[in-house]
């Protein structure tokens, strides 16, 4: 069912949605070092690849779904940024062809002939190229993912004068970021941020981007560590907390005028603990394929 928007709904609810969905797209990318591309056979090779299948096609309907709360927005006359807009249009179409080129591999996969060793190699040569080319189509969809946030949180600053999304209850919570915690924070949703496993040195080409200012937003509550994937073991994935999705939403809707360096984000205490709410009709579903043997 198409949603519609209501006078409750403003850009910062978007934006936080906005900013999950970038973390996806960074697992999804997290993924694909877990594929043996160089594999001995077909067969250990293929489940990777239905996992990385399963993804796209979750990401490809949480991207739709996106799509038409935005649709509904514009509608409303809630968003007028299309430039922002065909961001969410763009992510939609990457996750649904990087998940018609995944099956594309898993067919190439089951063309092959058991036994016939020369024939499997260069069967695996030839999908590691078509996974390779999979893994590209949705590289840099975080980042649009995050641009998308920032342009519909300020879109909404601007049309109200106001911070989006700032409560004038007396229950709202103030978060006090620097412009480097500001930064870092929009580093971190990109998937730009891994550190090493005792969390002890910070990876990443991000300018003024140090160990101790990670350590910082992680004693916030505004960032969590997870296994970037890698086959060593030896990295994390810096990514954001639920916290802190609501925290870089929120501070991407502040006024024109506000420091960076001396940046206060409001919001709501009540939602500072609250997951990102799962939008509406999308549940996860594998695609209805086996398993290579």
């Amino acid at each position: 069912m198409t949603p519609t928007a209501t006078a409750d709904d403003d850009r910062t609810p978007l934006a936080v949605h906005l900013l999950d969905l970038a973390q996806q797209f960074t697992r999804h990318q997290d993924g694909f070092s877990r594929v043996p591309l160089h594999s001995a056979s077909p067969g250990k090779l293929g489940p990777h690849l239905y996992q990385q299948l399963a993804q796209a096609t979750e990401l490809a309907k949480q991207a739709q779904r996106m799509r038409e709360v935005v649709e509904a927005h514009q509608a409303a006359g809630l968003v007028y940024d299309m430039y922002a807009a065909s961001r969410v249009t763009q992510l939609a179409f990457l996750a649904m062809t990087a998940g018609d080129v995944l099956v594309a591999a898993l067919d190439q996969l089951e063309s092959a002939h058991p036994g016939d060793r020369a024939e499997e190699e260069a069967l695996l040569r030839e999908v590691a190229v078509t996974v390779l080319r999979a893994q590209e189509l949705t590289r840099h969809a975080a980042r649009d993912a995050v641009d998308a946030a920032a342009d519909f949180a300020r879109s909404a600053s601007t049309r109200r004068g106001s911070t989006a999304g700032t409560p004038d209850s007396q229950d709202a919570c103030e978060v006090r970021l620097s412009s480097t915690q500001h930064a870092a924070l929009v580093a971190i949703a990109c998937g730009q941020v891994t550190v090493s496993r005792d969390a002890g040195e910070v990876f990443g080409k991000i300018p003024r981007l140090s160990i101790s200012t990670l350590r910082s937003l992680h004693s916030r509550d505004l960032t969590e560590y997870h296994h970037d994937g890698r086959p060593s073991g030896r990295t994390q994935r810096v990514a954001l907390s639920p916290k802190g999705h609501i925290v870089l939403a929120s501070a991407f809707g502040a006024p024109a005028g506000t420091s960076a360096s001396n940046r206060v984000v409001k919001t709501p205490a009540s939602r500072l603990t609250a997951s990102p709410s799962s939008l509406p009709g999308v549940t996860a579903r594998t695609p209805a394929r086996k398993p290579l043997t």
